[in-house]
């Protein structure tokens, strides 16, 4: 592999490569980002890196910030599996990682050369400087990171950590360039786009620049009040939300059942409201019957059982406490059952409806291969009180909200934008979809504003 794509490397590519590899061999240890806008082919750098390192007999650990961003490197694993994170990290001042000195976990992590941690731009900071305290206990060494090289890549313009009920300053606070370890980050970029490289495609190079306008805040605006105007070619725009149904999810009655057309498309909106009403209407659409499943709680203290109204019972992020589903549906996991190829993010389509069982097939990664979904419980670890939450693990996902659709792969793409975005790089996120070549349908009622990171 390392001889075949070497190269195929882009000029900065290989800068970026070599780069990389002289901090290895100096043996000094440091932090590097990989700055690296969408279609710039980090993925491939990233995985040409990962398999260079153990042609020379040395180990390189794979991790990333979504279980979905994870599948898409050589033995990749999430970050807070493979480093045995904190799930809750604002909840400690200093955090560390629970791998033993002693543990077979530290031993890889003492000995290998190279950290690479993609879509680091969605994690917190506490995670990193969780890492940095971990590493120089490990590894006896008071140098950043232990002395063991460490290579972030994101991109910054785009999503960055979600903090429920957060203000803007509270979100700028959280990421890592609010971090005392940021000033040791040695920044490498990647600038060319493979699809203009490629294909020397001039319109996809002019539509790219107007995205980095949008990320960097460069779009003009109305009467100095961050207001904007979307252009007409970055997608098509659609008067209404019946309409919009219409474009992306043509004659789904007839076509539900068929896996290729139904995992190239969705709907992508800011908000769970948006996206639960247009997934029933949607759902209304298919012809076989309906099943509702219910969900069951379980308090692990009775005697906080009448302290709390049964609005917590339902908090978000958790499966719905009424779940209709019916055969073909479009559904997503919410929690990683079976690594990489049933993880958090991972869309299917259901076969069969059982009182404890679903069984359905995957529409992505391992495409048309029939799982069974359990009910499963769940433990909530942010709430006042503990309680098992007993239910599926899934979602409707004819549409899906934006930050959910990171990592998927879509060729006909709804956006509803009857609500606003309202966290820093959402909207670039979703209008590039118009550039990775997919069909893109706008409902616009709500007013668009510039991120607010611009301002830094």
């Amino acid at each position: 592999m390392v001889e075949t794509n070497k190269p195929r490397q882009t000029e900065d590519q290989r800068t970026a490569y070599e780069a990389v590899m002289n901090v290895i061999s100096e043996e000094k240890g440091d932090i590097l980002f990989l700055d690296a806008p969408g279609r710039t082919g980090k993925t491939f750098l990233i995985n040409l890196m990962l398999a260079e390192i153990p042609s020379k007999r040395h180990i390189a650990l794979a991790v990333a910030s979504s279980e979905i961003a994870s599948t898409l490197l050589d033995v990749g694993r999430t970050a807070h599996s493979a480093l045995q994170l904190q799930l809750n990290l604002a909840q400690t001042e200093n955090p560390v990682s629970k791998i033993s000195k002693s543990s077979g976990k530290a031993a890889i992590l003492q000995t290998c050369k190279l950290i690479v941690w993609d879509a680091c731009t969605m994690s917190k900071k506490k995670a990193f400087e969780a890492l940095d305290r971990t590493m120089r206990h490990l590894q006896n060494d008071n140098r950043i990171i232990g002395g063991v090289v460490i290579l972030l890549s994101g991109d910054f313009l785009q999503t960055l950590p979600v903090i429920s009920m957060a203000t803007p300053s509270d979100e700028l606070n959280a990421f890592f360039k609010a971090s005392e370890l940021w000033q040791y980050v040695q920044r490498i970029t990647l600038t060319n786009n493979m699809r203009v490289h490629v294909l020397g495609d001039i319109s996809y190079e002019n539509f790219a620049k107007q995205l980095l306008s949008l990320g960097e805040g460069k779009l003009p605006t109305k009467y100095a009040s961050d207001l904007f105007s979307i252009q007409s070619d970055f997608c098509v725009s659609i008067p209404s939300l019946k309409e919009l149904i219409r474009h992306v999810f043509p004659v789904i009655s007839n076509k539900y059942k068929d896996h290729h057309w139904l995992c190239e498309r969705a709907i992508l909106a800011p908000k769970n409201e948006n996206v639960n009403k247009m997934n029933e209407i949607i759902l209304q659409k298919l012809p076989e019957n309906s099943i509702t499943y219910k969900f069951v709680e379980a308090v692990m203290d009775k005697e906080q059982a009448v302290y709390y109204p049964t609005e917590f019972l339902n908090p978000p992020g958790m499966p719905p406490h009424m779940l209709n589903l019916k055969v073909g549906s479009s559904i997503m996991l919410l929690r990683n059952l079976d690594t990489p190829k049933l993880c958090n993010g991972t869309r299917l389509c259901v076969s069969k409806l059982m009182a404890n069982v679903i069984q359905a097939t995957i529409l992505t990664g391992d495409k048309d291969e029939s799982v069974f979904i359990p009910c499963i419980p769940i433990i909530p670890s942010d709430m006042p009180f503990e309680f098992k939450h007993f239910q599926f693990s899934v979602r409707l996902a004819f549409a899906i909200t934006i930050n959910k659709a990171q990592g998927q792969s879509l060729r006909v793409a709804g956006i509803n934008l009857e609500t606003p975005s309202f966290s820093h790089g959402q909207l670039l996120n979703v209008l590039g979809w118009g550039f990775q070549g997919i069909c893109s349908y706008m409902l616009q009622t709500a007013r668009l504003k510039m991120p607010f990171i611009r301002k830094l």
